[in-house]
Parts: C-alpha cells; structure tokens; sequence
C-alpha cells in the first residue's frame, strides 16, 4: 500500500506542529502544516478499511445506506485545538471518519448492536450517544470511537484513532443544514456559536425531528410539537429563517477527472456559487490529501471558501452525504415551510 501516506513524525513533533496551528504561529507554517499535512494523511489507509468495513455492514439493515468518509479539515482541527487548550493533536478522535446515514433510529441501532456483538479487532474506545442524549445544539447521532490496533507491534499505523459516525436520514438533513447555514451566516453555530436565535432554531428543529423519531428532545427546548411550531414560527417572522434557505439554491458542480475516482476535493466559493470538484483515484490518496491542505492554505481566512476531501462510491453519493457542499437545502427547507406555512 506504497501509495497511502504513513506518519513521517514522531508524535511530539505532531503535537508540537498542533500548538503552533492553534496558536497561529505564521512564521513556521511551512513546516508544521507539513507535519499536520502528513498527520493527517496517514490516517487514509486505515480509515478506508474502517468505510469498507462499515458499508458491508450498514447493507445488512439498509440496503440503501449512505456510507462517507472524510478527513478533518484543517480550519475544523485549529477550531478544536484552540477552543480546548488541553487537547493535543494525537489524541483528536475524529481526525479521520467515516459516517453511515440509515432510514431510521431502529436501523441506526440495529447497527449499533451489531457493531457490539461483532466488535472490530481494534482498541474500542467508547461511544458518544447523542440520540438519548443529544447536544445543546440539537446535534444527535451515534459516535463508535476507536484506536487503530495490529498484531504487528511494528506497523506504522498504530494508535491512530478513528471515528464512526451513525446517524438517520432526519439528523442528516438536521445536520448538513447546520453546515450550510454556517456558510449563508458565517457563523460557528455547529459549535455552538454565533446568533442566538439561529441556534435556537436549530435546537428547536432538531427536537421536532427527534420526537417524529420517538427520540428524546433537546434540552431546554418544549417537550410538544406545537410549542416547537409556535417558536418556530416566530422566529423565523423575526429573522426570515425560511427565506435565507430558499436564497440559496443547488448549484450545479464544475467536475474534473472523475472516472474511477476514490477520493473527492470539493470546493465551495458560496459568493461567486461555485463549486468545484476533483476527483482522484485511490492510488492517489497522497496527492489528494496533498492538494487538499494546499488548498486551504490558500484560502483566505476571512473567506466564506469551504475545501473539504471526502471518499463516497459516486457523484451522486457525494452530493447526498454533502448537500451543503452544493448549497442544496431544499429537503430540509421543505421541513422549515410545512412549519411556518409556506
């Protein structure tokens, strides 16, 4: 597998390269964004064994399941470092995942179970449920996290960490309109940033969707549809939610080589509604990942420009797993009308 990236560094070096970025040292960016660079790389062979792994498995209760994967991006990385000082860049979980999205809470369970009953060969570290349990933000899923483990004590890929996301197609569509109302606001509100009020609706909307799913609701959000309708709709009378979404329409992407490609490099320029993709194959996983960082470096960081590397088996399972990518919100729009009356 000469053709993965394996880590260069030791992970000191690593951890150092991860201060520097949260601390936005400038002057050596060349060298620790190599490292980070690199870092992250290596996390794709692995990684791909965990998709591969995932997508015969979520088939056997959703024949129709979406399975991703992704590498961290590099702004999403810094974000975390610099908001959690005592997190070193080795110990980040979810620098690499992949994500299976399934009709249904029962499907995303079953799954769950199944990955309990069959557990992988590797270091289980724990799982975040954020379905009984879910975020402030209204964020829900279910997070498998693990530590890459061999029997070979030698190889290099050892203690890299890996996340599995499990999630229904409700907390998807929750979720990508999340990312992409970030891109309309600029505004960190998947973090928990940002307008007051556009968190709230989101809060209040997730509940709606978890009590369609039988789904505990979000804290500090009414237990009853109608209390979450009447809120709703006043907010967006006040801010015109429905309206901001419905500005923003699917735009069609600019491809370039994709014929048998692994990996996707997906650009986003929402100003201008551009959108381009890149596709490489999977011997080319380094130049992807390469491309990739290159990329980001060179968006400017008041820029509204995304850049994100992703692995799906199509265009058209790309543009499913990342409709904010595409400005495409109109699935959770439709939700957002039926509400206020549109």
């Amino acid at each position: 597998m000469s053709y993965y990236a394996k880590p260069d560094y030791p992970r000191a070096k690593v951890n150092e390269a991860g201060r520097k970025l949260a601390g936005l040292e400038f002057d050596d960016a060349k060298n620790y964004l190599m490292i980070i660079d690199n870092w992250r790389a290596a996390h794709a062979h692995p990684l791909n064994a965990f998709y591969m792994t995932l997508k015969r498995r979520a088939a056997k209760f959703a024949r129709a399941a979406l399975v991703v994967q992704r590498i961290k991006r590099l702004e999403s990385i810094a974000f975390k470092l610099i908001h959690n000082d005592k997190m070193k860049l080795t110990q980040m979980q979810d620098i690499a995942g992949c994500r299976a999205v399934l009709p249904s809470v029962e499907s995303v369970r079953k799954l769950q179970r199944y990955y309990q009953a069959e557990p992988l060969s590797h270091t289980y570290n724990g799982c975040k449920d954020y379905i009984d349990e879910p975020k402030e933000t209204g964020y829900r899923g279910i997070h498998l996290k693990y530590s890459i483990a061999s029997v070979n004590a030698e190889w290099p890929y050892n203690g890299l960490k890996i996340e599995i996301q499990l999630r229904t197609l409700l907390q998807h569509k929750w979720a990508t309109a999340v990312e992409a109302a970030e891109t309309f606001t600029g505004q960190a509100l998947k973090s928990n940033q940002g307008s007051q009020d556009w968190r709230r609706f989101f809060s209040l909307m997730s509940s709606v969707f978890a009590i369609r799913e039988n789904s505990p609701t979000v804290p500090g959000t009414p237990n009853n549809i109608a209390a979450l309708h009447a809120e709703i709709r006043r907010l967006d009378k006040e801010h015109h939610m429905a309206a901001t979404f419905s500005g923003y329409r699917a735009i069609f992407p600019q491809v370039e080589k994709l014929k048998d490609a692994k990996y996707f490099l997906v650009r986003l320029d929402p100003i201008n509604r551009l959108v381009r993709v890149k596709g490489f194959k999977q011997n080319e996983s380094k130049e992807a990942n390469r491309l990739y960082t290159e990329a980001e470096n060179e968006i400017d960081k008041k820029s509204a420009v995304r850049v994100v590397l992703v692995s799906v088996s199509s265009i058209a399972s790309l543009r499913r797993a990342y409709p904010n990518y595409f400005l495409d919100t109109d699935a959770f729009l439709s939700e957002v009308n039926f509400i206020v009356g549109n």
